[in-house]
Parts: structure tokens; sequence; C-alpha cells
């Protein structure tokens, strides 16, 4: 403050200037660097997402029904701030706004949470609030579509049309990686179609033979028709390994490489028509391949996590129910060729024996179960058409560590009630095959070297049938599709003398 006697140093106009300067000043002279760093609205509006269809509750259960929907959300990512509206009676109006850290984060809420049940009455729609900006510029005047030029595809199962009905096969050779195409003559086969540097690593046909997979640094290439034309591609990259659902709709890839250091995920779950990312899981090691395992329709897929058995459903790509089933101890895992059913296996802990159970999915409810005890190691297998179960039980000699003998347990699932049935072979079993058709089966048994084929039949009770091949070098059988013919093979150079 000045005294009444004092002289100010300045004029008035000197401040009138200065309040004028202030004035015509804008916000990026005066902080520059703060505003340097505020993120753009395009950016911080593709961080939010909308989440509708959340209960409708008072204000007193707010808290808890908060707690609930960011545990869902923070596992896609860090959430930055939320915000649940309240009517003017203090209530959620069913929805909520979300914001991330990046849009990254806001893409995998979309991914993982839209169409998540909460309940039975509550069901996520998650859509990014840029999403209704769009919707809001639609304009009011309907215009029609140009329709687009009409593109011939081609025809994935042109093969089929051969007169011969020869089937095809692939083979990868030479320094350059040449790729060869056979069609199965009579007498020797026949090029279809060869091609140098077609493929970086190695080639697979899908289950039905619409396509010829090939695996490039880049990812996945798919080809079809009787040129094979590229028909698809998966981008994954460095050399992903994949396979197929036995329907083909879909694709698994999975690399050592992520997609980018912001994206972890590496193992993929493909639409097999669009190429478009379904679903995808991060795993820092892969232990076994196939991963997941497909149900005979493409419907579920499964695969074991720690002591749970996951089970998720197409084309949602959601777990079960929502939950993973929880299978203390279980092992090994195999679903029936024709129904969806699932076998599995547990083994004993303590007192608790080892358990063989058959599920029905997506009920999950038990078909059939059996306890076994002494087990050292369990193998299922399953009759083409669904009549028969073949569980093969290693049980340890007590008294004799390294003396094992082999049972198996029958399961007749088309009969009433599901009978089990015992049936015991004192030398190791090292294959078992199921006739695809009818109530046969065969076991190679014996040692490597040294083995045994023996053909059985299931009527009444299980009888041998035929005669028992003896000292085959073999440690594989085949039987042909109608079941008429069997097929023995020693594999892994190991000396064969014949089929």
């Amino acid at each position: 403050m000045l005294d009444d006697e004092e002289v100010p140093n300045y004029h008035e106009d000197d401040v009138q200037e200065a309040r004028k300067l202030v004035e015509e000043m804008d916000d990026s002279a005066l902080i520059s660097d703060v505003l340097d760093k505020r993120p753009s609205s395009s950016e911080t509006i593709e961080n939010v997402i909308i989440v509708d269809n959340i209960p409708v509750t008072d204000s007193s259960k707010l808290v808890k029904l908060t707690n609930v929907l960011l545990k869902i959300f923070s596992k896609c990512g860090k959430v930055e701030t939320h915000h649940i509206p309240l009517d003017d009676n203090q209530k959620t109006k069913g929805f909520m706004f979300i914001v991330y850290r990046n849009g990254q984060e806001a893409t995998n809420a979309i991914s993982s949470c839209n169409g998540y049940k909460l309940d039975k009455n509550h069901c996520f729609a998650v859509n990014r609030l840029s999403d209704f900006e769009h919707c809001m510029s639609i304009p009011d005047k309907w215009e029609d579509p140009k329709p687009e030029p009409y593109k011939p595809q081609a025809n994935l199962k042109s093969w089929l049309c051969d007169p011969e009905c020869f089937d095809q096969f692939a083979i990868v050779h030479g320094k350059n990686r040449n790729t060869a195409v056979h069609s199965c003559g009579p007498n020797q086969s026949i090029s279809v179609q060869q091609r140098e540097f077609w493929t970086e690593s190695h080639v697979k046909f899908s289950p039905k033979g619409s396509y010829l997979a090939t695996c490039h640094k880049q990812g996945i290439a798919l080809w079809g028709g009787p040129e094979f034309s590229k028909v698809g591609r998966f981008n994954h990259p460095m050399l992903p390994i994949s396979n197929s659902s036995p329907c083909e709709r879909y694709f698994v890839t999975y690399s050592k490489t992520s997609l980018s250091p912001e994206d972890p995920q590496n193992l993929i779950i493909w639409e097999t028509r669009s190429c478009l990312n379904k679903r995808a899981f991060s795993l820092p090691v892969l232990n076994y391949w196939p991963y997941f395992k497909w149900s005979h329709d493409g419907q579920f897929f499964a695969t074991i996590t720690g002591d749970n058995l996951s089970i998720y459903s197409t084309p949602s790509m959601k777990l079960l129910d929502n939950k993973k089933i929880s299978v203390q101890n279980i092992r090994d895992f195999s679903w029936c060729p024709c129904e969806n059913w699932i076998a599995y296996w547990q083994s004993e802990n303590k007192n608790i024996p080892a358990r063989v159970t058959i599920m029905d999915v997506p009920s999950c409810e038990p078909l059939s179960a059996k306890n076994l005890f002494n087990v050292s190691n369990i193998e299922i297998f399953w009759q083409n058409s669904g009549n028969y179960l073949a569980v093969k039980v290693d049980r340890t000699i007590k008294n004799k560590k390294e003396a094992s003998e082999n049972v198996f347990e029958i399961f007749r699932l088309r009969e009433k009630d599901i009978p089990v049935e015992n049936f015991e072979i004192k030398s190791k079993v090292m294959s078992l095959s199921w006739d695809p058709k009818g109530p046969r089966f065969a076991v190679i048994q014996g040692e490597q070297g040294r083995t045994d084929v023996s053909f059985f039949k299931i009527g009444e009770k299980i009888l041998p049938i035929g005669k028992t091949l003896s000292n085959k070098k073999c440690n594989c059988i085949k039987w042909s599709p109608l079941g008429q013919y069997c097929v023995l093979a020693g594999l892994n150079n190991i000396s064969f003398d014949g089929v």
C-alpha cells in the first residue's frame, strides 16, 4: 500500500496497457508446457467405454456394486476413473462410464466383457464412447448403398470333384523350401501344384481339406481352390504354429513373439472366413500343443489350467457359464468324436482314489464315473461312433516298483445306465485302436521289437476274435474308415516287416 504522501512510480496508462496485453494473450502463451502434455479430445474419447445393463440399485449398495464392476473391468487394464450416474431417486441408471489409460486397454475391455453375464438378469453391453458420436452423425436421409461387383470365390471343395476320388497330400523339400501338392494316383502320385518359397517352415491341410496353411515370418497364409489361390491370412509374426477346429470355422495360432510390446497376447483364435481375431490369450510358456482341444462340431474348446477345466463356447469365445470347472488333480481329457461329451481323469491324492468321469457339455452333468486304485497312468480311447470308451489303466503291482499291469475299463455309452466292464491284459499294451463303425478293437502288446497284435469284439462279453499276429514289429494300428481293413505300421525309425 502507498502512503498518501507517496507518488506511484508508474503511469496509469501503463497499467491499462498491461491489462490489455494480458487479456489478448491466450493459454498457449501462458502455460504452454502444461498444454503440451494435455491429451487430445480424440485420444481421450477412445479411452472411454460405456457399460450398459449394470444392476439398478439404490445408493446404499453403490459402493458394493462399484467394487464388483471394477474387479471385472480392472482385468482388462488400469482404470483411471469411473462414474455411475444416479437418477433423482438416488438409484443407478443402469450404465456406467470407465476411462482407461489408452485405447488398447479400452479395446481389450470391449473384446473381453461385451456379452459378459454378471448374473441371469444382467448381460453387459460394452461400447466405446466414440461409437455413440458416430451414431449421432448418421444422416437423417437414407441412401441406398452401392452394390459391389460380384467376385466369384474359389471352390474350396474342388478336389472332391475328382472323378477318380483321389486324395491329395503336400510335401516340402529342397533348399528353396519347394512345396508340392500331389494327388494319390493308382500307380504313382500326380502333381497338382508346385511352387518355390511357398512356405518358410511347414504346410498343413485343414481337417476337411478345404484349406492349405503355409507358415511365414509374417504369419499364416491360407490357400484353396483348384489353383490354390490365397483365400486368407492371419497376421501373427515369427513363424507361428497353428491348428484348425474340426469344423474349419476357426484357426488357432501360437508364437513366442506377441503381436506388439503393448499387447503380450501370443495365442490367438481367428475366424477363418473373415480372418478376424476373435480371442487372444497370453501364454508365457507353452507346455503342450494343441493348447486347446475342440469338440467335434466346433461349438466348444477346452484346456486344463491348474486344477481347473476351462471350457469356452463359440462364437462368443467366453467361458462356459463365465467360470472354470474345478477338478482337483485333473491330468488329461478327451472329447467324444461325435457327441459333446468330455472324458477326463484325476490322479490319486492321499486317500482319494483316481477317477475317470464322462461329462455332458454344456450342462456339465456327469454321465458316468469310475474310481480306480493304484494308478500310475491313464489313457483314454474313444470309438468314432461314440458307442464305447476304453480307459487304459496302468497299475503298479505292489512290492514291485518297476512291474505294472494293464487293465481296460470299457464304458458302453449307448446302453442303459452306462455299464462298465473290466478287461485285463497281462503284458504291456503299446497301442489300442477302435474299429470306427463296429464293436471291435485291436491292441499291440509286448515289448518294443517283439510285439503281438490281438483283436477283440464286444458282445455280451469281450472275447478275442481271429488269430493273434505274433512277432509283428509295429507300434501303430489304423483302421480304414469303414473298418474293413486294419493297417499296422512301425513309426519313428522302428524296423517294420509288412502290413
